[in-house]
Parts: structure tokens; sequence; C-alpha cells
């Protein structure tokens, strides 16, 4: 079943939350992606962790979502979408997403905030498998041709985590120390 979702364009929130009329805006990317830069203003909540039971509780805001309106980003918009599906139908209505994410936010030329340069998780991902695999073919041609088999389990892995959308690697590379180093201080405690 899908869900009609609210959706506002970066100018439009950016007017109502200049006349003070925009509520809460939740990031919803991993921390390293918020911390290379973000809304000025947005408060960090992974989709990985989005609880709507917790969502006031952590927020420290209540009726967010249902009497106040909710808004959602993320890099394009996607997993903003997906967030705010999963809101509406926990019983949450009053949700609505940032149309294009901060992608769209950033090429409308408004003020973005950075408190880092970590590069997205997403391509520290494509690095690492890409490392890997050459690895691999390397070893399997100057060590043993076992090392070819491997190369079918990076693959296997990729399929599952296109399919499931949940990448082993992804939250492997998430916990390194040079991913969980300084913080902002809009994130908002877990």
């Amino acid at each position: 079943m899908s869900t009609r979702i609210l959706t506002l364009s970066p100018a439009r929130y950016h007017a109502l939350h200049g006349s003070g009329q925009a509520a809460t805006l939740i990031d919803v990317r991993t921390p390293p992606e918020y911390r290379a830069g973000h809304v000025s203003g947005a408060l960090l909540l992974p989709l990985d962790e989005l609880d709507p039971g917790k969502l006031e509780e952590r927020t420290g805001q209540p009726g967010l979502g249902r009497e106040r309106p909710l808004y959602l980003t993320c890099a394009s918009g996607r997993r903003a979408r997906q967030a705010a599906e999963r809101l509406v139908e926990a019983g949450l209505p009053n949700v609505a997403v940032i149309d294009g994410g901060t992608q769209a936010w950033e090429r409308a030329g408004l003020p973005m905030r950075r408190c880092g340069g970590a590069i997205s998780l997403e391509r520290q991902v494509q690095i690492a498998v890409g490392a890997l695999l050459l690895l691999k073919v390397v070893f399997g041609l100057a060590v043993h041709e076992l090392f070819f088999a491997a190369v079918g389990l990076i693959g296997v892995g990729l399929i599952v985590a296109g399919t499931t959308r949940w990448c082993g690697m992804a939250r492997l590379l998430a916990r390194m120390p040079w991913n969980r180093g300084r913080c902002c201080p809009d994130e908002v405690a877990a």
C-alpha cells in the first residue's frame, strides 16, 4: 500500500522556517552524511533508528507528527519518503518530506551547515568493495585460485544489500572511528 506523502520544496520550507511557522526538520541520513552537510537546524535521527514510538521522547516535542507538523529530509528524498510512510502508517498523519532532500536544498543555494569532512557512507562502501574485489583478484592470480571464490561472496553480499536495503559493510563502516568522531550540536542523542 502506497501512502500519499505531502512534499515541500526546499525554498518553501526555508520560507516557512524563516517566518517561524515551520516545525521540526528531521534528517534521516547516517551521521557521517549529516556531518558532511545538512540543513541548518535539522535534527539527526537515522532511518534505521527511526522509531515512531520514541520520536517524541528523542526530540522532546510532544504532538510531533500529530498536532504539530514534522518535516523529513535525507540526501535525495527517497529515505525521507520511506520514513514518512513508516510514520504515517504508525499514526502520525502530519508528516511532510522536503522534495529532493539536501541535494535540492544545496542546489537552491540555501544555507547548509557542515560539521566535518567525512565522505558519505555510500562512497566508503563503494571504495571498500572495490578494494576487496581488487585484492581478491590479485591474491587469486598471485597466491591461490580459491581467492577468486571470495569474489562471488562479495557479489552475493551486494545482491542482498540491494534487495533488502540492509548492508552489513555500511553498518560496519559506520562504527569506524572516523565516522563516529565529532558530533554536531543538532544531533539527537540516542
